[in-house]
C-alpha cells in the first residue's frame, strides 16, 4: 500500500521536476486538465458504473456529498469576517468542496480496486452540484464581488449558471449514469472495451495535472492564507469522516471509502474560480498541490488503520 501511495506521489513530484527544467511550461497543465475533465475522468465514471452493481441505497451518498460541500462554504463565510474580500473568497472556495473525480477516485481505486469507484462517484454527484458552479455563485453573491453579469436579467443569470453545469462533461456523465441507474439499464460491453484505456489512464493524468499546477507562492500573506485553508479543511475533513463512519446507513467498506474521501484536496474548480475572482492563479494551484500531498498521506494512513478498527 505504501508503494501504491508512493507511486502516485512520485508522479506529482516527477512531473513538477520536469516543469522546473522546462520540459513543460507553466501553462502545460491546461492541456492535461482538458484531458482529465473531458476524456479520462468521464471514461472512469462510465467504467465504474458499467462494471459494478449500483444498489439504490448508495443514493444516500449523493445527499451526503451535497451537504459536505455546501455547509463548509457558509461556515467559512462567517468565520473569515474581517479579512479582505478577495482572501475571503479564496478561503470559501478552497476550504469547501472535495476533489473527488480527479484525485479521490484514482487514489481509492488504487488502494481498494475498481469496485471502490462507484461509491466515490455517487458521493461526487452531490459534491459536484455545488463545486462545479454553485460555489462560485454563492461566494460572489455573499461577498458582493463584481461580476460582468450583475446587471443581467434573472433569466440570463439562471441560463449562465445552468451553462456552468451542463458544459461540464464529467457532470453530464454523472447525470447520465444516474438516469441509467434509475432505469435499470446497462452500459453496452463494446463501450466498456473502447473506454478502458482512457479510464485506466485517469490516475496518472490526474496526478500529472497536480504536478504541473504546483508553484510556490512568494507572498507572506498568501502563505498565511494557505495555512488558514489547510486548517479549515482539516477541521471539515474530521467532521465529514466522523459523520460518514458513524451516521451513514451503509456497510463498513463503503463507510471506509467515505472516510478516505473526506481528506480529498482542493477541487480543480476551486482553483479555477479563485483565479477568476482574485487573479491569484499561483496560490490556487499551490493550494491544490499542498492539500493533495496532505490528503494522500492521511488517506494512506486511514486505509491502513480502518480495516482493523
Amino acid at each position: 500500500m505504501l508503494f501504491q501511495a508512493g507511486s502516485l506521489l512520485l508522479v506529482i513530484i516527477s512531473v513538477y521536476l520536469l516543469k522546473r527544467i522546462h520540459i513543460f511550461s507553466d501553462k502545460s497543465y491546461k492541456v492535461v486538465q482538458g484531458l482529465v475533465f473531458n476524456l479520462t475522468l468521464p471514461c472512469a465514471i462510465i467504467m465504474s458504473f458499467a462494471t459494478n452493481k449500483h444498489p439504490m441505497n448508495l443514493l444516500w451518498l449523493v445527499v451526503f456529498g451535497l451537504f459536505a460541500c455546501l455547509i463548509p462554504l457558509f461556515v467559512v463565510y462567517f468565520g473569515s469576517r474581517g479579512d479582505e474580500p478577495r482572501y475571503r473568497a479564496y478561503q470559501m472556495l478552497n476550504a469547501s468542496g472535495l476533489n473527488i473525480g480527479a484525485f479521490c477516485l484514482p487514489v481509492v481505486q488504487t488502494f481498494m480496486g475498481p469496485s471502490a469507484g462507484l461509491p466515490v462517484i455517487m458521493l461526487d454527484i452531490g459534491n459536484a452540484i455545488i463545486a462545479t458552479a454553485a460555489s462560485l455563485t454563492i461566494t460572489r453573491s455573499l461577498l458582493h464581488l463584481g461580476s460582468p453579469t450583475k446587471n443581467l436579467p434573472l433569466s440570463l443569470k439562471i441560463k449562465n449558471i445552468a451553462h456552468d453545469f451542463y458544459s461540464s462533461i464529467s457532470f453530464d456523465c454523472y447525470m447520465l449514469m444516474l438516469v441509467i441507474m434509475f432505469a435499470g439499464w446497462s452500459v453496452p460491453h463494446w463501450i466498456v472495451t473502447l473506454i478502458t484505456p482512457f479510464a485506466n489512464a485517469n490516475a496518472f493524468a490526474a496526478m500529472a495535472m497536480i504536478g504541473l499546477m504546483m508553484e510556490i507562492p512568494d507572498s507572506h500573506k498568501d502563505r498565511s492564507e494557505l495555512g488558514k485553508v489547510i486548517a479549515w479543511r482539516f477541521l471539515f475533513s474530521i467532521i465529514i469522516a466522523l459523520s460518514a463512519w458513524f451516521l451513514l446507513p451503509l456497510d463498513e467498506r463503503v463507510r471506509e471509502i467515505m472516510v478516505l474521501a473526506a481528506f480529498a484536496p482542493v477541487t480543480i474548480f476551486s482553483t479555477k474560480f479563485t483565479d477568476s475572482l482574485t487573479g491569484n492563479a499561483k496560490l490556487a494551484g499551490f493550494s491544490l498541490t499542498v492539500t493533495a500531498v496532505i490528503g494522500l498521506t492521511f488517506m494512506t494512513i486511514l486505509h491502513a488503520v480502518l480495516p482493523v478498527v
